[in-house]
């Protein structure tokens, strides 16, 4: 997959604590950004997951307790 290059605009704290960990991680700062972003992502997709999940189960729960009166 080809990369393409983009900016983002940080505050100096921010940019200084990317750079402090990827230094330790002994990779570029794009590399760290690109993996938070992926992860993040992921955890969306989780979250999202289970909401549906709930939404279901609430769903059910409604319906049985109607079943009942």
């Amino acid at each position: 997959m080809a990369l393409k290059a983009t900016s983002v605009r940080l505050d100096d704290e921010t940019l200084k604590r990317v750079g402090q960990m990827a230094e330790a991680m002994d990779r570029p700062r794009a590399w760290l950004m690109a993996q938070a972003i992926k992860q993040s992502d992921k955890l969306i997709m989780e979250v999202s997951r289970h909401k549906l999940e709930v939404h279901a189960c609430n769903r059910l729960i409604l319906t049985d307790d109607n079943l009942r009166k």
